[in-house]
């Protein structure tokens, strides 16, 4: 059996092991593959053959586009802005969300207030204006 360093070199692949992406290979034309085992629990690692792949690149130019993309060069594809906007906003009021309950959870660890915490977030939210009247800018000095 061949063996490099401290893995042996396999031939074929033993049943229930997998290839392991973690790793590169220090030989070439071999892939690490391990037992499915956690290092702590038993983990066994060997190196596995694997035929070298061959990359030709082809050279010549098309002479001519097909149809399909003849017909599809001028059309125009449309973003579809709503959609991602609606998913913007949806991550960022879970972020919002998730960093409430960490502030709400510190407050309840170091024995604050969490009601004082609430009401800050709802009196900092109501001073929002909405109205288009008035401009952003005094808006945003209120905030800070």
């Amino acid at each position: 059996m061949e063996k490099y360093k401290y893995w042996e070199i396999l031939e074929e692949m033993p049943y229930g092991w997998q290839i392991d992406k973690t790793a590169g290979s220090p030989c070439p034309n071999t892939v690490f593959i391990t037992n499915g085992k956690s290092v702590l629990n038993g983990q066994k690692r060997a190196l596995l053959k694997v035929e070298a792949i061959k990359v030709v690149q082809n050279t010549e130019a098309p002479k001519e586009l097909p149809t399909e993309l003849k017909n599809t060069e001028n059309t125009e594809i449309k973003f579809p802005a709503k959609t991602a906007n609606q998913l913007a906003r949806f991550k960022f009021k879970e972020q919002i969300l998730k960093d409430i309950l960490f502030d709400l959870t510190v407050c309840e660890l170091e024995g604050w207030d969490k009601k004082e915490y609430i009401n800050e977030i709802k009196k900092l939210l109501s001073s929002i204006e909405t109205s288009p009247k008035k401009s952003n800018n005094s808006n945003q000095q209120k905030l800070f």
